[in-house]
């Protein structure tokens, strides 16, 4: 397993060794073992599938709120997206900063998003199929969204006008959010 670092001490892009042989290939997706040597000490609860029929379809900002933060595990099994990292911790010294890391099949990327950091995933094509693994279930009474478009996070999308849900169109402005990470 490769871990690379981000700009986020945090936030890490993983990858694990691909082997080949004459039946095709294989990659491990998991390793606790693997995390732990890496110093990223995390169990997932949770395993949830993305399927996005369009390229250009876009999740987020999204979080859960303090007593129910979730650390998350992202990874494309078919297709490409970039997924995005937003710290959201109050007092950070690098609050509202974000980067971003390209996930696809081909490239096998996966990335560590811990506690108190917004995410967001844009599809950039057709039939995008991604994984998100986490530490806390979903629970609707601390699930949160901000407006994918807030000026004061602003994030720079590969799409001028990304396929959004109902609870994304609709999202608060962080000034407007009651964000408590």
């Amino acid at each position: 397993m490769r871990v690379e670092n981000t700009d986020f001490q945090e936030v890490k892009i993983i990858e694990y060794e691909k082997k080949t042989d004459n039946r095709g290939f294989s990659y491990p997706i998991y390793s606790k073992n693997e995390l732990v040597k890496a110093g990223i000490f995390f169990e997932y609860t949770e395993e949830i599938a993305y399927f996005s029929e369009k390229a250009g379809t876009l999740y987020g900002i999204h979080f859960q709120n303090a007593p129910k933060a979730q650390a998350k595990l992202l990874y494309c099994i078919e297709g490409r997206g970039i997924d995005y990292a937003i710290d959201l911790r109050n007092g950070s010294p690098t609050f509202l900063k974000w980067i971003s890391v390209e996930l696809s099949a081909d490239n096998r990327k996966q990335i560590y998003i811990p506690k108190g950091f917004g995410h967001v995933f844009i599809s950039l094509q057709d039939n995008t199929k991604n994984v998100m693994r986490i530490d806390e279930p979903f629970d609707s009474h601390y699930s949160r969204q901000i407006a994918y478009n807030d000026p004061d996070i602003a994030i720079k999308y590969p799409i001028d006008t990304p396929i959004l849900a109902p609870h994304d169109i609709h999202a608060p402005l962080l000034v407007d959010s009651d964000l408590n990470l």
